[in-house]
């Protein structure tokens, strides 16, 4: 527990997510006084069940952004902290993308990369995709690299102004 405790203190501004499961039909009280003599500020739920079985306890499944499993094993593995700084990293790689909110560029005609036209205003350009509102105020992601090159270098100017100079 000392060493969870550590790391969600060391990574939970990082983006680290700590939800520790308890089955072994643990009191309430007691799984409470553990947590508060560790000071332990991460979730823990009750009689998790699920699709993933173990073997011994503790046991620890670190999973990436994606939803997808990419640790099972014991949480003093070596491994286990080695793959959680990578997600970690991978995480904030994806964070550290260009981020504009707001009205970004008034109703105009975009054109894919097909000709075909869309009628809509930008409020939201991130990493690869661009949220498009739509005449009815619908807001939909469009991938920025399905847009023409020329709509594309618009929003590239947008994201790094200073290029240019």
């Amino acid at each position: 527990m000392p060493h969870l405790v550590k790391m969600d203190k060391k990574m939970k501004p990082k983006g680290l997510s700590i939800i520790a499961a308890e089955s072994q039909n643990t009191p309430e009280d007691k799984i409470k006084g553990i947590l508060d003599e560790h000071k332990a500020e991460f979730t823990v739920t009750r009689q998790a069940r699920g699709p993933l079985s173990s073997r011994g306890i503790p046991n620890a499944y670190v999973f990436g952004v994606d939803g997808q499993l990419i640790f099972k094993g014991h949480p003093m593995s070596p491994d286990f902290e080695r793959t959680i700084k990578k997600a970690l990293k991978e995480f904030k790689a994806e964070d550290d993308q260009p981020e504009i909110k707001g009205d970004v560029f008034p109703q105009r005609t975009w054109k894919n990369t097909d000709g075909k036209p869309l009628v809509a205003s930008v409020t939201e350009i991130k990493a690869d995709q661009v949220i498009f509102k739509l005449k009815n105020g619908r807001k939909i992601p469009y991938d920025i690299s399905k847009l023409s090159e020329e709509d594309q270098a618009l929003i590239n100017e947008k994201l790094n102004p200073d290029e240019d100079e």
